[in-house]
């Protein structure tokens, strides 16, 4: 599948649920393909989105109904209440082996070409072939176009003896397009939460401590290697500003699957009030060891 969604124990309303999304579902519309890197606004023109929006046996807020959808699919979906047959974490719409739906290029104006009848039913559901996604399409091949021009460039002779070549490049980072998907500040993204979280990763590197951002299962966001020990985060942020503090309260079966991982799992809690950071780590018997990194 192109995308895996991870377990996480945030729910719709949960400030962390986009940001989630938007690693698991690689910055990307799960349904049209339309990417966070070629669109001035980034992140802020995608939303989170039901992807069953009745109410069934499934937990319709739950991070597991959730899907990384553009303004534009995720309107069109919700306008036209859509009952969507293909899961974009179950089925190969565009890749794979057999996928249900298949891209063209320019000799066909950049439409979309329904393999299976599902595949066909998205496309007409969604309007993926109307004018606006044809656009999208084309602009992002000339993104990709360009950015490979640059990297090859980038490893070869600085000298450009090509004027549309250096002007076409020159035009593209003014754009401020090259995005690196890579990086943690791109990963933890412009909302609030995200800032915080970014904040941590900058406070730690501002103290030497190292780590790594992994945003895995589990709200499992980072790596911290502590006093020659190695320690599995969730990353939290708290205006508190009290000398009493009680820590952050996890939920019973998240601490147990922190426990079946076999690591050593806590909460990076930091009051940035005070900028003290603390790690809360919970053993088998309910006890909780406090760690004062500063």
């Amino acid at each position: 599948m192109v995308y895996k969604r991870k377990r996480h124990w945030v729910t719709y309303h949960s400030e962390k649920c986009k940001m989630y999304l938007r690693n698991d579902f690689k910055f990307e519309c799960a349904y049209c393909g339309m990417k966070e890197k070629d669109n001035v606004m980034g992140e802020q023109l995608f939303e989170k989105d039901h992807f069953v929006s009745r109410q069934s046996d499934v937990d319709v807020d739950g991070y597991n109904n959730m899907v990384y959808a553009c303004r534009k699919c995720n309107g069109t979906k919700s306008n036209q209440n859509i009952e969507m047959i293909l899961d974009p974490c179950k089925d190969d719409i565009y890749g794979g082996q057999n996928p249900h739906i298949r891209k063209s290029g320019a000799e066909d104006y950049y439409k979309l070409r329904g393999v299976t009848s599902q595949g066909q039913q998205l496309i007409d559901s969604l309007k993926l072939n109307s004018r606006f996604y044809r656009k999208m399409r084309q602009a992002q091949a000339q993104n990709e176009k360009i950015r490979k021009m640059i990297y090859q460039l980038l490893g070869e002779s600085p000298n450009l003896k090509s004027p549309e070549i250096a002007g076409e490049i020159k035009a593209y980072l003014n754009n401020g397009t090259l995005i690196n998907e890579e990086s943690e500040e791109f990963r933890c993204g412009v909302s609030k939460v995200g800032e915080e979280v970014y904040t941590v990763l900058e406070k730690l590197k501002e103290k030497g401590i190292k780590y790594k951002l992994l945003f895995m299962d589990d709200d499992l966001d980072v790596r911290v290697e502590y006093c020659g020990k190695i320690y599995y985060c969730e990353i939290r942020v708290t205006d508190y500003a009290g000398m009493k503090k009680r820590g952050p309260v996890v939920e019973r079966e998240k601490k147990k699957e922190w426990q079946k991982t076999g690591n050593v799992c806590g909460v990076l809690y930091y009051y940035k009030v005070q900028d003290i950071m603390n790690l809360y780590i919970y053993s088998e018997e309910e006890q909780t060891e406090i760690v004062k990194l500063w």
